[in-house]
């Protein structure tokens, strides 16, 4: 439990990294934003980072997401990884082509957001994007991580990617590379790839050019990018057999801003975008878009989910939607993990708005400690 600085309630889980209760940021954001984004912008400092997406009258235009920023001279973008410089705008590495990036290989069934409807745990779609019915064992994901992000999540889990220091930089040959015979798909995540999506875009050409056997290619995203770059993905993904997971964290444009430190406007009109692009493809099995929400104690509340479910069931009610944990990490770690009761509500909500394919991940993070 914490105390709201606006309203004073003291019987409601507030984290101290934001101050303020989820209905205080919902009704009264002239009220509230103003002091996180002032706390946001110190934490951000520490790791070089711009305060706020910046928006310099003498700066160059940023159009990769629904940040925009505009970046002066000698400055980067809110993302960290694209600077002006000479009155050019480009990434710091130099070049498109290369990026800070991880990767690594999990066997599947792995442990991800789509594992329940999607090839590599099910079967789903074989013969032409999986080698047997049933979960693939034997086989393996090549996970991409990219260590840049266009939000600013209070709560994330892989908070530390924001440290430069423990960069490291790969170029788009290098990480096709790392496929090989027994790899069946990739996933593109982190951070984000909406800052890096060219470069996650070149690797799954250079990797489907060389693999000559199923190879399903996904990103798991904030979904806030470009739309033409969007579209992209989603067409590498439809012929594959991979999807495009979203994450849609928040419902509410305020409670995004708060815990997230941008906009959601462009996430949702994405989001819509690409359930229609599925419709029209034709292509229902495996589900070429997944939607995702953590469910943060205190903020993900009932009125967060009704309103994400209202608007999942308006776009397509047959989305599979994934409500994952959470885990008290970064700067939001004194709120507690998720509750039983918060994931069983959770699930009644999706259902009753007619959305049935529905699940909990993480489910062995849930306790009893608080009722939503």
């Amino acid at each position: 439990m914490g105390i709201c600085r606006r309203c004073g309630k003291d019987d409601i889980l507030v984290s101290d990294a934001v101050g303020f209760c989820a209905d205080c940021i919902r009704e009264h954001p002239e009220d509230v934003l103003g002091t996180i984004v002032e706390r946001r912008g110190e934490l951000r400092r520490r790791f070089g980072l711009p305060p706020t997406p910046p928006k310099a009258e003498d700066g160059l235009t940023c159009r990769l997401c629904a940040n925009r920023c505009v970046i002066p001279e000698g400055g980067t973008g809110f993302c960290g990884r694209y600077e002006n410089r000479g009155g050019r705008l480009r990434p710091k590495t130099g070049s498109c082509d290369i990026a800070a990036v991880s990767f690594y290989h999990d066997a599947l069934p792995t442990n991800c957001v789509a594992d329940w409807v999607c090839p590599g745990g099910t079967g789903a779609g074989y013969p032409r994007f999986a080698h047997r019915r049933g979960p693939q064992f034997g086989y393996k994901n090549l996970a991409v991580f990219y260590q840049h992000c266009n939000f600013d999540c209070l709560f994330c889990q892989n908070w530390h990617f924001r440290d430069e220091g423990t960069h490291r930089h790969y170029s788009v040959e290098e990480v096709a590379a790392a496929v090989d015979e027994r790899t069946a798909c990739i996933c593109f995540f982190g951070g984000d790839p909406t800052p890096t999506l060219a470069h996650s875009l070149a690797v799954a050409r250079a990797a489907l050019k060389k693999h000559s056997s199923i190879l399903r290619v996904c990103w798991e995203t904030n979904g806030a990018m470009n739309r033409n770059a969007l579209k992209k993905a989603l067409y590498v993904a439809l012929e594959t057999g991979g999807c495009v997971k979203f994450d849609l964290k928040f419902y509410s444009d305020s409670l995004n801003r708060a815990l997230c430190g941008a906009s959601n406007s462009q996430t949702l009109a994405n989001f819509k975008f690409a359930v229609e692009f599925a419709r029209r493809s034709g292509r229902s099995r495996p589900p070429l878009v997944v939607a995702s929400t953590l469910l943060v104690p205190g903020y993900t509340d009932k009125e967060e989910l009704e309103a994400l479910a209202s608007f999942i069931a308006e776009c397509d009610a047959q989305t599979p939607w994934a409500l994952l944990a959470f885990h008290p990490d970064f700067v939001m770690r004194d709120l507690p993990t998720t509750s039983q009761n918060h994931a069983e509500t959770a699930i009644q909500i999706a259902q009753r708005f007619g959305i049935n394919r529905v699940r909990v991940g993480n489910v062995h993070l849930l306790d009893d400690t608080y009722r939503l």
